[in-house]
């Protein structure tokens, strides 16, 4: 036990001394550009321009009058809204946000769009402030799940959701102001963990992770962490779980101590699970910030736990406690992505320390299994929801995969390399899938990525340059080099991947307005310098064909 400690401890010094190495020609952070986070639901950006100012100087009376007239639409188009995006929320890939939600009222308008309309009318009609937050923070919520071809029933014409959406994240965000003094209510915090779920489905998970923290201030201004009741302890549980959940995959520490979490054992697995999922995630983050300094207790903490969690989310669903199908494959997800980001930064030392063989078994089985948890929640849903992180992440998978069939490390067959590339081949489908039906830019960046990838590593890449930096990932290039000699056109293919997902995580400070959802390739254009723990090429090869004159 002692010697494994020392052998962690050393190894992660050396990651350090990667990382200082490989950001060592990059300029100061002083000197690069401001970073480029534009929160919709920020103070500053809530009191801009002449619209919002004229919302901005009313009473909240006053301005749920002009939400009527300007922002909900009309009659017939919002029965159409709600039909179609009712039955996908019910069928969603949230956890938990709605039962959550029913304990404040008689219940949360899920598949009955008669109830969807009446809420929303008597909604609006209260002159609640937080209600109506609420109220429209699950409006967006819907009209995030329209397809690409979703029209306005009285004039036919697109409806421009994302727009709409844009103009409701104002109008909440100035509503939150008018309810947030000396706290806000208890439905301004659970429109809040709405929002955080839209953002999330829209790929903007540092504005989900500022929503979730601003929930938490407010529930602690209301003394909310000290409850144990069942009607404060699940709106709780709603936000430490989802602070852990979020900061993980940005690289931030959490914002709620271990004393704080309410652990209690509960009959319900997936809350058991969630809790569990959370506090992996605390560990993990724990790590990733003391690095060297980490404590032993702390690592077997987490070892132990993603063990614990294994046995109660098995990847064969005949033993599984699972009700619902579609929560069993997230979980599986979340579970994969967290036993991936545990043992990633010593996997690369396998090579040379054999006591971390394992390491790399452990991320290389979870990759895979990520990327089956996904095809699996887009194999049940007869119409894709969106989910631009969930994408994402089966996408992250997806490239540890290839790393390590580029480095050819590991030993495997070639029946067994052609299954793995098939396995990712179907995942470029399905986000291709996705991206035609569903306004997602992060499906459809991923796929290309992933294709020019493979074909790359195949040595029959025939593009010009590639390059996209890629938000929570890092740069991604691919060159191709042309030579003639004689009668000869020669090739050579290179790939470089930078990233800090290999290491230990550390918070992007390029994210821009859109995040996962922006321009990749456009990103890769700007003039400032990354900081990346690791830098690798992951393959290299030659094509040669006769010219024929």
């Amino acid at each position: 036990m002692v010697e494994m400690q020392a052998s962690i401890k050393n190894l992660t010094s050396q990651l350090d001394q990667r990382n200082a190495a490989c950001s060592a020609d990059s300029k100061s952070l002083d000197q690069q550009s401001e970073v480029l986070i534009t929160p919709e639901n920020s103070q500053s950006q809530s009191l801009k321009g002449s619209s919002i100012s004229k919302y901005a100087s009313q009473s909240p009376t006053a301005q749920l009058d002009s939400i009527l007239g300007d922002l909900i639409p009309n009659r017939a188009t919002l029965e159409r809204i709600l039909e179609y995006a009712g039955g996908q929320l019910h069928e969603s890939w949230m956890l938990r946000p709605f039962s959550t939600i029913k304990i404040f009222d008689t219940g949360f308008p899920v598949g009955s769009t008669e109830k969807a309309i009446l809420f929303i009318h008597e909604s609006l009609q209260s002159r609640d402030v937080g209600l109506v937050s609420k109220c429209l923070s699950w409006l967006c919520l819907c009209l995030s799940e329209l397809p690409k071809d979703f029209r306005d029933v009285d004039t036919g014409l697109p409806l421009c959701p994302e727009e709409l959406i844009s103009r409701l994240l104002t109008q909440i965000s100035i509503l939150y102001l008018a309810d947030c003094t000396p706290a806000c209510s208890i439905n301004s915090i659970e429109a809040l963990v709405l929002q955080y779920e839209l953002f999330i489905a829209i790929g903007r998970p540092s504005k989900a992770w500022k929503c979730v923290r601003t929930g938490i201030d407010n529930a602690m201004l209301l003394g909310i962490h000290t409850r144990q009741s069942n009607l404060y302890g699940a709106l709780w549980e709603s936000l430490w779980i989802r602070d852990r959940q979020s900061s993980v995959i940005l690289g931030f520490p959490y914002m709620v101590p271990d004393n704080l979490t309410l652990s209690k054992t509960d009959t319900d697995p997936e809350l058991d699970a969630l809790r569990r999922i959370a506090s992996i995630s605390g560990c993990i983050s724990d790590r990733d910030r003391m690095r060297q300094d980490t404590p032993f207790s702390t690592i077997t903490r987490m070892v132990e736990e993603i063990r614990q969690l294994k046995v109660l989310i098995p990847d064969e669903r005949n033993d599984s406690v699972f009700a619902q199908p579609i929560t069993y494959a997230i979980l599986r997800l979340f579970k994969h992505t967290l036993n991936t980001m545990i043992h990633l930064p010593y996997s690369q030392f396998a090579a040379s320390d054999k006591q971390f063989e394992y390491t790399r078994v452990e991320v290389l089985e979870s990759a895979e299994g990520a990327i089956r948890a996904h095809q699996d929640m887009r194999d049940m849903q007869d119409t894709p929801t969106k989910c631009h992180l969930y994408d994402f992440l089966a996408f992250n998978a997806a490239v540890i995969l290839i790393t390590d069939l580029a480095a050819k490390e590991t030993p495997r067959s070639t029946e067994e390399e052609e299954r793995i590339w098939t396995v990712i081949t179907e995942l470029v489908s399905r986000l291709r899938k996705t991206s035609e039906l569903l306004e997602s830019e992060a499906a459809e960046q991923a796929a290309e990525v992933l294709e020019n990838l493979h074909r790359a590593c195949k040595g029959i890449y025939r593009g010009h340059k590639f390059h996209m930096q890629i938000p929570l990932l890092g740069k991604i290039q691919i060159n191709r080099a042309m030579e003639q000699h004689e009668d000869v056109e020669a090739s050579t293919t290179t790939v470089l991947l930078e990233t800090n997902t290999y290491t230990f995580r550390v918070p992007d400070e390029h994210l821009t307005e859109k995040e996962l959802a922006d321009d990749w390739s456009a990103q890769a254009t700007l003039e400032y310098e990354f900081n990346y723990g690791w830098r690798g090429p992951l393959a290299a090869g030659n094509h040669k064909r006769s010219v024929k004159n």
